[in-house]
């Protein structure tokens, strides 16, 4: 059984990601800056700008997922966004190289292409401009950079998932659903989305393949969140932006084709497969997230 350290355990991703490689059969260690249960096992309370404490947790790692970063500038300064996401990261960077671990997945984010409303073209693939517009996507930008020399430097191999909107279970009614019922909400982000379920089977199977080297991938489900063909949504919001290629009728311009024909990965749920199970769940008295 192979050992994964997952960082950001307890947030709305990385409980799926524990979840989905717990089932998987892996040893999975989970690290949060918060506090785990008293009687809650796998956890162990960290902090990515501990380097020290990295290095000493990673030890006997097979592999590290980490997701312990903020998901957004608009909480913090931009000088604790950065020391988060660049030391957060270039310490677990670190530990793993001096762990000797060669596989890793980590968040990145679609905020690396910066306003898409610049971008030359779409749909936006991982070979789009990185033309970022705030602090958080520029530090995903040097990240991505410092994982791509870690893997010159160590022969490490390291994908970084440059994520839509993530989904987390339970989260419908307050993450997702306005999205789904006005065209506005979700214009920015080409109206992509992505379940967390379907980010931590990303994650698996980047750990279980033999891809090596540094990969991006974008990561989002293949059709829009909301009940309008995309030729329409982009003929009202992105009326200038040249179009290369082909579109289907509800397909998400920010597309994930790489990941799917390096990995064999697509999306399994879509937002009506979300909004059936909350509906489900609300029934049945069930609490959500």
């Amino acid at each position: 059984m192979k050992r994964i350290v997952v960082t950001g355990a307890k947030g709305g991703t990385g409980r799926s990601i524990v979840q989905v490689l717990s089932a998987a059969g892996y040893d999975v260690l989970g690290l949060d800056l918060a506090m785990p249960g008293h009687r809650e096992g796998g956890y162990r309370h960290a902090d990515v700008l501990d380097g020290a404490s990295l290095h000493e947790l990673f030890a006997g790692a097979d592999g590290v997922v980490h997701f312990g970063s903020l998901p957004t500038d608009n909480w913090t300064s931009n000088s604790t966004c950065y020391r988060n996401l660049m030391l957060g990261g270039y310490n677990v960077l670190q530990a793993c190289a001096q762990a000797g671990i060669r596989r890793l997945v980590y968040a990145s984010s679609m905020e690396v292409y910066g306003d898409l409303r610049q971008q030359p073209q779409l749909p936006i693939t991982e070979d789009s401009p990185l033309t970022t517009s705030s602090i958080y996507g520029t530090s995903k930008v040097l990240l991505e950079r410092l994982a791509a020399d870690y893997c010159r430097w160590h022969g490490m191999s390291i994908a970084a998932l440059r994520l839509g909107r993530i989904i987390y279970e339970g989260s419908w009614s307050w993450r997702l659903q306005a999205h789904t019922q006005t065209r506005e909400r979700c214009a920015e982000c080409l109206w992509c989305y992505v379940d967390a379920r379907d980010v931590a089977d990303a994650c698996r199977l980047w750990l279980q393949s033999d891809v090596q080297g540094f990969r991006p991938f974008n990561v989002a489900a293949e059709d829009v969140c909301i009940d309008v063909p995309t030729a329409d949504l982009l003929a009202e919001f992105y009326p200038d932006l040249p179009r290369h290629g082909q579109l289907g009728a509800f397909d998400c311009p920010f597309v994930s084709t790489a990941l799917r024909d390096t990995l064999g990965w697509r999306a399994q749920l879509n937002w009506r497969d979300i909004r059936t199970e909350a509906e489900s769940a609300a029934a049945s008295g069930e609490t959500t997230q």
